[in-house]
């Protein structure tokens, strides 16, 4: 068992990322970049809220209530994760602002690349203190995150400019494949860290799930002071909920080989989906109400005849 988990931190986790990265710069053009200028109000309220507010919040639970150093670690990468590359289709399906999303996926993305070593770093020191025993090196955890982030997303995109056809027909297999070995991974994870999630699931699951909550008041609080439009709320409302949880768990796993610190991303990778599907049921339901009393409520047309 030993050596099929070596196997999955080491490799399985890494590769998997790595093709998750490379679909999503397939999913890239140039002109995405130049949207982040548009809905500058909007843009700037998400990205602040994704940057400060709900680091901060998510870090004040983890060191409240999480029941161990190594969970409350967890919770400190989880708080600050980016939004997912799932916000964007959610937010479509929602019918919010899909360039926006997808504005403050790239942005928080990029300045999550190279501010995590960092934050695993200085949460290190906070959470175990200056004598603990794992140490992260930070100029080889950037060179290695970059591996599997800008790397891959670079590759995407350059493949998508020259071989076009060739990358679009091969996406969805490779988001297939790599979302497919994922989950065998944090399955094999989850069964290997059983008895620390037995003792902790209680608590761990609703730390999850009041992140989760607080995450979409944030949002609704933000957007609501800054008198943000509806499809606009829609779209921050989605990066607070949905997470990309996999670089920092690459991160727990693979560098800092502490499994027991990745349950809390790997709870939320569901509990997210399950807050954000039903979510966004709620928005289309409330849309079509909307636009059939609009129907309604217009004019008959004359008859001039």
């Amino acid at each position: 068992m030993t050596d099929i988990m070596t196997v999955a931190e080491q490799y399985l986790l890494p590769a998997a990322l790595w093709l998750i990265m490379f679909s999503m710069g397939v999913g890239l053009v140039p002109r995405d970049f130049a949207r982040i200028v548009e809905n500058s109000r909007a843009f700037l309220v998400g990205v602040g809220s994704m940057l400060l507010l709900v680091p901060l919040f998510g870090t004040a639970l983890a060191v409240g209530f999480a029941p161990t150093p190594a969970l409350m670690m967890g919770f400190i990468l989880l708080a600050t994760c980016p939004g997912g590359i799932l916000s964007n289709l959610l937010t479509d399906l929602a019918r919010g602002n899909v360039a926006l999303s997808v504005s403050m996926s790239l942005f928080v993305s990029v300045v999550y690349i190279f501010t995590l070593p960092f934050i695993t770093y200085f949460g290190l020191q906070f959470v175990f203190g200056a004598g603990q025993s794992i140490t992260v090196p930070v100029g080889e955890s950037i060179s290695k995150i970059l591996s599997i982030t800008v790397i891959p997303v670079a590759t995407g995109m350059l493949c998508r400019h020259f071989l076009p056809a060739f990358a679009l027909r091969i996406e969805p297999s490779v988001k297939t494949l790599s979302t497919s070995v994922l989950v065998v991974v944090f399955g094999m994870i989850v069964a290997q860290q059983w008895e620390t999630l037995k003792q902790s699931f209680g608590i761990v699951l609703a730390i999850v799930v009041a992140m989760n909550v607080c995450n979409l008041g944030i949002a609704f609080l933000a957007c609501h002071l800054a008198r943000i439009g509806r499809r606009e709320r829609i779209a921050i409302a989605m990066e607070h909920i949905v997470r990309q949880e996999a670089t920092a768990i690459f991160v727990a796993v693979t560098l800092l080989g502490r499994n027991d610190m990745s349950l809390p991303m790997i709870i939320n990778t569901f509990i997210g989906m399950a807050v954000g599907i039903p979510f966004v049921t709620w928005l289309r339901t409330r849309a079509a109400r909307r636009d059939e009393v609009g129907v309604t409520a217009s004019p008959a047309p004359i008859n001039r005849s």
